[in-house]
């Protein structure tokens, strides 16, 4: 399977979507981040971004499955 190329942009925006539905707030984060405590906090939402994201991208396999079949037309 191929990893789709999503910008830092698009990731980015996705993680304080995220962290701000479901997590501490994207501030909260970022506070973290710039007092410098590496907290890991980052990273997860992140790669928690990056997974929502390749769950929305249409792969081959998902066009094949939704393609009608003809049968027995031959």
């Amino acid at each position: 399977m191929t990893r789709e190329s999503f910008t830092e942009q698009e990731i980015l925006a996705r993680a304080r979507r995220l962290a701000d539905e479901h997590g501490p707030g994207w501030d909260a984060v970022m506070a973290e981040e710039h007092v410098g405590k590496d907290t890991g906090t980052l990273r997860f939402w992140r790669e928690q971004a990056l997974k929502d994201l390749e769950a929305e991208t249409v792969t081959s396999l998902d066009v094949e499955a939704d393609t009608p079949r003809t049968v027995g037309l031959d």
